[in-house]
C-alpha cells in the first residue's frame, strides 16, 4: 500500500488517479495533512511506500514526516519520496541527510506533477508492489 500526503486536494486526487492508472494493482491511502499522515503511519506500519509533499501551506512538512519515519525502528526503511518545488542545494541535501529515497521536483508555482518523471522515479518500487513481491523494504 502507498500513502500519499499533501494538503493540495487536487494533487492528492490527481496523484492517486495517476498511480491507479499506471499501476492498477496497488492500493492507495491518502492523508490531507501531516498530522493525519503521521497518525496513519503510526496505525499502519505496513506501507510499502510513502509519498509526501515537502511543504503545503503549513499543513504538511514532508521533511519532518521523513525524519519521524526514519526514527521509527519498525518503519525506518520504508521508501519515502518527497515532492517539492524546492530546487536549492540545501533542501536537496536536507532530504538526503534525512534518508529520502527519492526527490521529485514539481514545476515551479504549480501543484501539478510531470507524470513521465514521476512514473520513471516510482516505477522500480511500484513494480515490486504490483508483482506481489511482498515487502520491498
Amino acid at each position: 500500500m502507498v500513502l500519499i500526503i499533501s494538503s493540495y486536494r487536487s494533487l492528492l486526487k490527481d496523484l492517486a488517479a495517476f498511480l491507479k492508472e499506471a499501476f492498477p494493482d496497488i492500493e492507495i491511502d491518502k492523508a490531507f495533512h501531516d498530522v493525519e499522515g503521521i497518525k496513519k503511519i503510526e496505525e499502519n506500519s505496513t506501507y510499502d511506500m510513502i509519498i509526501s509533499d515537502w511543504d503545503s501551506y503549513g499543513y504538511v512538512n514532508g521533511l519532518a514526516i521523513l525524519k519521524k519515519v526514519r526514527a521509527n525502528p519498525i518503519i525506518w526503511d520504508t521508501p519515502f519520496i518527497i515532492i517539492t518545488e524546492k530546487q536549492d542545494k540545501e533542501s536537496v541535501l536536507a532530504c538526503v541527510k534525512a534518508g529520502v529515497t527519492g526527490f521529485i521536483t514539481k514545476p515551479a508555482l504549480s501543484q501539478t506533477i510531470d507524470e513521465k518523471t514521476f512514473y520513471e522515479k516510482l516505477k522500480p518500487f511500484i513494480a515490486q508492489i504490483s508483482q506481489g513481491a511482498g515487502d520491498i523494504k
